[in-house]
């Protein structure tokens, strides 16, 4: 007796089913990983102001934070579904794979600005920090995240880029619209100083959000 095929509907519940749970993986673990990596910064900053050196028991607890947050990417990747009776190319899961990367180094790229000289309070701060810190995150900045977004772009498919477009067209205007509103409420005294680490910040969740919509909803 032949197998009946599944019907359209059939087909667009799995889906569904597929997008949302991708969803739920992303954001929920996206949140975690976010939370660890402010606790890390948080603590061994710390450590670097208080007065005694760092203990073994302080070395221990930051190794098990790190331990945590690789953990949640693995099981992000482990679980993360694949779709329905969809092989993927492999330039998608070559995309996949530079992503993870990069997050992978965003996070003790962090918690090194963050306690960098013990000066820097946080990765936000405009407080001075080393040579070796400031050449380091330039290049960076300069060299790897460019070629690791051009590698990542030429491997995205049609749905992908089409997401990251859109959110790149709505963050752009937000830019537009934000940077000179808080100029001159500033000037007027309503605002503070512009920042503009916080206004990339703000971009970048625009970015970001806009992109996750459109991705997976």
């Amino acid at each position: 007796m032949m197998k009946p095929e599944p019907s359209d509907l059939d087909q667009d519940k799995s889906d569904g089913h597929v997008i949302l749970k991708r969803a739920l993986i992303g954001l929920g673990g996206g949140l975690a990983l976010i939370f660890i990596a402010g606790m890390i910064a948080g603590f061994a900053s710390a450590v670097i102001d208080a007065e005694n050196s760092a203990s073994m028991l302080d070395a221990v607890i930051l190794a098990a934070m790190l331990a945590a947050a690789l953990a949640i990417g693995y099981a992000m990747w482990r679980f993360w579904p694949r779709g329905i009776n969809e092989p993927e190319a492999p330039r998608i899961k070559s995309a996949r794979l530079i992503t993870i990367v990069v997050a992978i180094v965003s996070v003790p790229l962090g918690v090194l600005v963050a306690m960098a000289d013990g000066s820097a309070s946080n990765a936000l701060s405009n407080a001075p920090v080393s040579p070796v810190i400031a050449t380091a995150s330039t290049a960076l900045w300069l060299i790897a995240v460019p070629v690791l977004s051009l590698m990542w772009w030429r491997r995205v498919d049609e749905h992908e880029a089409g997401a990251y477009r859109e959110g790149a067209f709505v963050a752009v205007h937000a830019y537009l619209f934000l940077v000179p509103s808080w100029w001159m409420a500033s000037r007027a005294g309503w605002l503070p100083e512009q920042d503009p680490m916080i206004v990339l910040l703000i971009v970048s969740a625009v970015w970001t959000v806009v992109w996750f919509l459109k991705r997976y909803f």
